[in-house]
C-alpha cells in the first residue's frame, strides 16, 4: 500500500519575525530577533498596556496552509497453513511514514509541538510519529473436539516491532521562537562543536569532564553515534524492539438442539506470557531523556565563544551526581507486565 499527501494541512505562525542572528559555530540556525511581530507595549511610568486594535499584542497567529510532501507505504509478506484442527500464520511488514506534521488538538499545538532545526514555518518532512519500519506477527492454534460435547482450543500469538520513536531536543528555547523544548539538537562530533557549562552552582564539573561524560553517552546511543555533526531528525530515534507472546486457552461445552448449537465457553488468557516466565522478557523500553542538553545562554561579545550557545549536561541523578549513561530504561508501564484474564461466554447460533 502507498499513500501520498496531496493537500495535507500544516500551520505557519505568521506572527513570527523573519529576522534574527545566526549562531556562530557548526550549528548556524537562526535565533529570532523576537518571539512575535506584535509584542506587548507597556507605559514605562504607569505600567499600563498601550496596545490597540491598530497595534495589537499577538503572541502567535497560525495560518492554515497546504503541503504535498508527506507519504507512507508498507509491504507485507505472509505465510499461512490451515488444517482441520491446526492453523499457523507468520507475517512480516516493512513500512515507512513521513510527514510535515502529525496534527494536534488545536492550530497552535500543531505548529508549536513540531520539533524543528531550521525555520519553524517551513514544510520540512521527517519521520512521522507513527513510523514503524519493521513488524512481525505470528500465531499458532490447535482446536480439538471430543466426547461429543467438548472442545479445547490452545493458541499463541507473537508480535515484535519497534516500540515507538522519539526526537532529541534541547531543554529551553534556543532559537527564540517562543516555544520551549521544540529545537532539535545539533549532535557534536568533537568537543569544539559544543560549549558546555556547569548546571548551576552545585555542579563542579569542568568542561573536559562534561565533554567526556557527554561523549560517552553519545557513543553508546544507536542514533546519536551515527549522526555526529548533524542535526537530529524529528522522530529519528527508533525505540528497541519489543517481543510479546500471548496465550489463550478456551474450553467449550456445547449442546446441539436441531440446527442450533448452545455453547458455554470458558476462556483463560495470559497477556505477555514471556514476562510471566522471566521478568526481563516482554519489556517495552523507554527513553531516559530526550532533552539531555539544557540551553543556558548565547555567549556575549568579548567572550572567547561569542555567538555560540552554551549548554549544560544535567546529572541524571543530582543527589548522587550520576551522569546520564544509558539511552533506554526498563519499561515500567502495564505493557511491560504480564496480565491474566478469565472469561465466561454463552454462544447460541
Amino acid at each position: 500500500m502507498y499513500s501520498k499527501d496531496i493537500n495535507a494541512v500544516y500551520m505557519e505562525n505568521v506572527a513570527l519575525p523573519s529576522t534574527g542572528t545566526a549562531l556562530a559555530g557548526p550549528d548556524s540556525r537562526l535565533v529570532y530577533s523576537g518571539t512575535t511581530l506584535f509584542p506587548a507595549i507597556t507605559d514605562p511610568v504607569t505600567r499600563q498596556n498601550l496596545n490597540t486594535a491598530a497595534n495589537p499584542n499577538i503572541s502567535d497567529a497560525e495560518l492554515m496552509v497546504n503541503t504535498s510532501k508527506g507519504y507512507t507505504y508498507d509491504a507485507t509478506i505472509e505465510l499461512q497453513k490451515t488444517a482441520k484442527e491446526f492453523s499457523f500464520t507468520l507475517a512480516y511488514t516493512h513500512a515507512d511514514s513521513r510527514s510535515v506534521n502529525d496534527g494536534g488538538s488545536i492550530a497552535q499545538s500543531i505548529w508549536s509541538q513540531r520539533p524543528v532545526s531550521g525555520d519553524p514555518n517551513s514544510d520540512v518532512t521527517s519521520y512521522s510519529g507513527f513510523y514503524e519500519p519493521n513488524r512481525i506477527i505470528a500465531s499458532v492454534s490447535y482446536r480439538k473436539e471430543y466426547a461429543k460435547n467438548l472442545a479445547t482450543s490452545i493458541g499463541l500469538t507473537y508480535e515484535a516491532a519497534n516500540s515507538g520513536v522519539a526526537s532529541y531536543t534541547y531543554s529551553g528555547d534556543l532559537n527564540n521562537d517562543g516555544v520551549r523544548g521544540n529545537d532539535l539538537i545539533f549532535i557534536p562530533k568533537t568537543q569544539s562543536d559544543i560549549v558546555l557549562v556547569p548546571n548551576g552552582n552545585t555542579d563542579t564539573r569542568t568542561p573536559d569532564e562534561l565533554w567526556n561524560q557527554l561523549n560517552a553517552y553519545i557513543n553508546q546511543d544507536p542514533y546519536l553515534s551515527k549522526h555526529r555533526g548533524q542535526y537530529a531528525q524529528r522522530n529519528g530515534l527508533l525505540l528497541p524492539f519489543f517481543n510479546q507472546i500471548n496465550l489463550n486457552i478456551t474450553q467449550d461445552i456445547f449442546v446441539s438442539t436441531g440446527k442450533v448449537r448452545n455453547t458455554l465457553q470458558l476462556e483463560f488468557n495470559i497477556i505477555n506470557l514471556g514476562n510471566m516466565l522471566n521478568r526481563n522478557w516482554g519489556d517495552y523500553k523507554f527513553v531516559n531523556s530526550t532533552q539531555f542538553l539544557s540551553f543556558q545562554k548565547i555567549a556575549p561579545a568579548g567572550d572567547p565563544n561569542a555567538g555560540k550557545p552554551e549548554f549544560s549536561f544535567p546529572y541524571f541523578n543530582a543527589a548522587t551526581k550520576a551522569p546520564l549513561t544509558q539511552t533506554f530504561g526498563e519499561g515500567t508501564s502495564i505493557a511491560s507486565r504480564w496480565q491474566a484474564q478469565f472469561g465466561l461466554r454463552y454462544i447460541f447460533n
